[in-house]
């Protein structure tokens, strides 16, 4: 299992930058900050994931908010994509397409002290 941060906070001069890395943040965020969160992401999910390989893979995603109404989805889509991509650059997945990816589910829940999203990669048969 792997376990990600839902929020990311981005260093600055004067004052650091906390976001939670959903869809609301990503469609209005500048390019380079996706950017930079997307490589963050992307080094996280490589020291997590090691030299594992797999041809295909069904996944399964728990995203624990922080507070009642948040749209958990938002949250998924954007985690989602950013570990999709970390799994193909670090060359655990070929391609993230329906060829490789035949699968996902999610649920959500609620945990005002630890937010984060739970992944877990099941090989598929």
């Amino acid at each position: 299992m792997i376990t990600l941060p839902i929020h990311y906070t981005i260093k600055r001069k004067k004052k650091d930058k906390i976001i939670l890395v959903g869809m609301n943040w990503y469609r209005n965020s500048h390019y380079i900050e996706s950017n930079i969160v997307k490589e963050a992401y992307h080094k996280m999910i490589k020291d997590l994931i090691g030299d594992q390989k797999f041809s295909k893979i069904i996944v399964e995603y728990k995203v624990y908010l922080q507070r009642k109404g948040t749209d958990g989805q938002n949250i998924r889509a954007v985690i989602e994509k950013f570990f999709l991509d970390g799994l193909v650059k670090a060359g655990t997945i070929k391609d993230d397409s329906a060829d490789y990816v035949i699968g996902d589910s999610s649920q959500y829940f609620y945990d005002k002290k630890n937010p984060r999203i739970e992944i877990e990669i099941k090989e598929a048969t």
